[in-house]
């Protein structure tokens, strides 16, 4: 079996990947950028294709494959997962409905593609492609505070809560002129949704879809820094559905699926939730990113990687069977601007990686590229463990 991995970000998820395809004896091939490091310390890789960026052409990525044989074509990245979709449809691999899967990616196709579905999701308030466009809207009819994102980054880049029209177009005009990804330059969409702000505890769902329904799942429960922004500074696991939400959501994530054209894969749906109703923010179709499939691995046995390589390949995948813990896991992220805390004695270290390698020193304060590393915990007792992990 050849595995075509397209354009791979960070290092541990290569490698977890990469474990799967040496344990199976498939071959792995990976495609990124000329400039891209991530495959230094990754054992039993067959082959390195650099380009010069991310493409979501069928013929350039034909031709930058050239004859060599592909079995399975896999999004490395959340960047990817259109490409990958394009080029599978190109060599007659799986891959999703390529026309429905571009919601996936674009937020605003994504608003769309779930209200046909009747996914329970925020109001869009409107949709910006330049500070011209925010001037002339009538803003003296929307009720603040609302929320800006950008129609295709990711990491929660230039996701803010505004209070007012100013605070909107000083986040559109900064969003503006970030035009492309350092890691694969891809280049982003021009425009923001602005959107209802939905108030609540955040979580995400982490989905493992056979024959469009759900196999399995695993919930997470997300922490974020201090708004108006909204980065991720941690993640716990173990927890179930409450009862009064289980079959909403998991109807929900199948709809999600179903309006992507997805009979087979990972999917990754994010949402508000308090004890009344859900709220969907986004969702992606590929397995979660920031080190969250290693926690999901260790609290049920779920390996998501190998998930995802199994469906896109077309091979068939047995989910784990689930055993009560009586234990959760959780992830704290590592910033420089974190107090550091005292670990309660309850709460034990599994994993503690600490690294300064990635960091952009200019980006924003518990952004994606500040983490200094993270600490993989478990505990007994969920209460101290989240409130560890939530902890600024």
């Amino acid at each position: 079996m050849n595995i075509l991995l397209l354009h791979p970000v960070t290092r541990w998820s290569l490698n977890r990947i990469a474990y799967i395809c040496r344990r199976e004896g498939w071959k792995l091939t990976i495609m990124t950028i000329e400039s891209s490091n991530v495959e230094d310390s990754t054992a039993g890789l067959h082959e390195w294709i650099r380009v010069p960026a991310l493409s979501e052409s069928r013929e350039e990525m034909l031709a930058q494959i050239g004859a060599r044989p592909c079995d399975a074509v896999v999004a490395g990245s959340e960047f990817a997962v259109v490409a990958a979709d394009v080029l599978a449809e190109g060599l007659g691999l799986y891959h999703n409905n390529v026309a429905k899967i571009r919601a996936s990616r674009n937020k605003a196709l994504m608003r769309k593609a779930f209200a046909q579905q009747n996914v329970p999701q925020p109001r869009v308030v409107t949709r910006l492609s330049s500070l011209d466009e925010s001037r002339a809207f009538d803003w003296g009819s929307v009720t603040f505070p609302v929320i800006v994102k950008p129609l295709d980054m990711t990491m929660s880049l230039f996701v803010r809560r505004c209070n007012s029209r100013n605070e909107v177009e000083a986040t559109l005009a900064e969003m503006l002129s970030f035009k492309k990804a350092r890691l694969t330059n891809y280049e982003f969409a021009a425009g923001a949704l602005v959107e209802e702000f939905v108030d609540g505890p955040e979580f995400s769902l982490e989905c493992v879809v056979q024959d469009a329904k759900v196999l399995t799942h695993a919930l997470t429960r997300k922490f974020v820094s201090p708004l108006p922004v909204c980065h991720e500074v941690g993640h716990v696991s173990g927890s179930d559905i409450p009862a009064q939400h289980r079959q909403t959501l998991l109807d929900t994530a199948e709809r999600i699926a179903l309006s992507w054209g997805m009979a087979q894969g990972v999917m990754h749906m994010e949402f508000k939730m308090n004890a009344e109703r859900i709220s969907v923010i986004e969702a992606a179709a590929r397995p979660i990113g920031g080190h969250v499939t290693e926690m999901v691995e260790l609290q049920h046995g779920l390996h998501l990687e190998e998930a995802y390589l199994h469906a896109r390949a077309g091979v068939d995948w047995q989910a784990p069977v689930r055993e009560p813990q009586g234990l959760w896991h959780g992830i704290r992220f590592h910033f420089d601007e974190r107090t550091e805390v005292a670990r309660p004695a309850n709460v034990d270290e599994v994993r503690v990686i600490r690294s300064e390698e990635n960091v952009v020193v200019d980006a924003e304060p518990f952004s994606g590229n500040r983490r200094t590393g993270y600490s993989i915990l478990r505990s007994e007792s969920l209460n101290d463990l989240s409130e560890y992990v939530g902890r600024l």
